[in-house]
């Protein structure tokens, strides 16, 4: 079988995994009784220790001494933690420690790894057509993502009714398991199917000069600008999920439902931004889905019904979809391309510490003034319109590209209101 082959079985394992457990993890954690701090916690530490643990991908290929070893090694953890989160579910535990331990491990795991996966894939799809190839690939995982996340979220609806939520939760962890575990195995098949993939750069000084460069000669105001953002996104992102199991008590099928809405309107629109704006220019998509990201928390503190949800699911999924793909550009022009990688884990860092900090005061707004799910959506609401206008004073000093790029697209996670979050695919090698 051929390694094209084997990475599309892993792609559509992989995207399987992400609809049957990664997607439920917010819900998991609400189940289980976690309060509002908790929940800020558990949304936001890992993504920010994911984006951190990036920057160690090239010292842990060198120690293992191929890049696939690493790929295979984080996948193998992937599937070890989901173990792990059985054994939680199983037991009904309440312990905020050992949920976040294993979530951090989960996310660690799998974040280390995708530098190595992005200059991995680059070397094996020298030889075709790169854009279609992972054209095909993104459609495919994202119908397998929305098919899990559909029939995991019939099968809680069911548990619910018999009382055994915690006990399907465990079910859909051992599923997600083995699914997680079957990648691993396509992925060291593919490794063996190719051998010839050149070693990584054995000079620690060489090795280490790509991030020397990033932090010294990158622009950073579109990095600020985008963290400033998530930091108002953060402040209530959290607490989608809790607003709607916990205070508007939606059942699991409509909890999917509503969330499928913004996963099928981000996937549909996302492959539309490249054609719109080369017709139109990256300038108006930016200010265009800026606008609208602003205008979603607003949008769910003022309905509480199933139709008003699905309309502010499906226009986040729309607004996200244009935000990411004009950020991504802007991004890609801020730094030498001898140094890009390096330097957008180091702006994932930065975002993934404002989401933090962001969750954090959201919660803390929550627990201590006593405000309500509906009063932090109107404050995420101003906070990323203040983003916003910072981002649109700087509209004239930001890094615009020449020729916008054609991004090729892998599926990273799923998060509420956001649908299905992508994440760029590029190695050193000319693409």
């Amino acid at each position: 079988m051929s390694p094209l082959v084997l990475s599309l079985i892993d792609g559509l394992l992989h995207a399987a995994m992400i609809g049957t457990a990664e997607s439920y993890l917010g819900a998991f954690a609400v189940e289980l009784g976690h309060r509002d701090m908790a929940l800020g916690l558990l949304a936001t530490l890992p993504i920010a220790s994911g984006a951190l643990s990036q920057l160690a991908a090239p010292a842990l290929s060198r120690w293992l001494g191929r890049r696939s070893r690493l790929v295979v090694a984080g996948a193998a953890l992937q599937a070890l933690s989901l173990v792990a989160m059985i054994a939680i579910a199983r037991t009904g535990s309440t312990s905020l420690a050992a949920l976040l331990t294993v979530k951090l491990l989960f996310w660690v795991s799998g974040a280390a790894i995708a530098p190595a996966w992005s200059e991995w894939m680059a070397v094996l799809t020298e030889e075709v057509d790169r854009q279609r190839y992972f054209a095909w690939r993104s459609a495919a995982t994202q119908v397998a993502l929305l098919l899990a996340f559909l029939a995991a979220g019939e099968a809680l609806h069911g548990a619910r009714a018999l009382g055994q939520t915690l006990e399907v939760y465990g079910m859909l962890f051992g599923v997600a398991a083995m699914l997680r575990a079957a990648s691993a195995v396509a992925l060291l098949a593919q490794a063996r199917a190719r051998r010839i993939e050149p070693p990584p750069e054995a000079n620690p000084d060489i090795a280490r000069s790509p991030l020397r460069l990033a932090i010294s000669t990158s622009q950073w105001r579109t990095a600020l600008y985008v963290g400033a953002l998530m930091f108002g996104a953060q402040i209530s992102v959290p607490f989608f999920t809790p607003y709607m199991l916990r205070e508007l008590q939606l059942d699991y099928r409509s909890f999917a439902t509503l969330t499928a809405v913004s996963i099928v309107c981000k996937v549909l629109v996302f492959p539309l931004c490249h054609p719109l704006a080369s017709r139109i220019g990256l300038r108006p998509v930016l200010i265009a889905s800026g606008v609208g990201i602003a205008t979603v928390p607003p949008v769910w503190a003022l309905v509480d019904t199933p139709a008003g949800i699905a309309f502010a699911q499906g226009l986040g999924g729309v607004v996200w979809a244009g935000f990411e793909y004009a950020s991504f550009q802007l991004l890609l022009s801020s730094a030498q391309p001898a140094c890009r990688l390096e330097f957008l884990s180091l702006a994932g860092s930065l975002s993934g510490l404002l989401q933090v900090a962001g969750a954090l005061l959201g919660s803390q707004l929550i627990e201590r003034l006593g405000l309500g799910y509906r009063d932090i959506f109107w404050l995420s609401g101003a906070g990323r319109a203040l983003a916003l206008s910072l981002l649109l004073s700087a509209l004239p000093n930001l890094p615009w590209p020449s020729q916008l790029r054609r991004p090729m697209m892998r599926l990273w996670s799923v998060r509420p209101n956001a649908g299905a979050v992508l994440r760029a695919i590029f190695g050193r090698r000319r693409p």
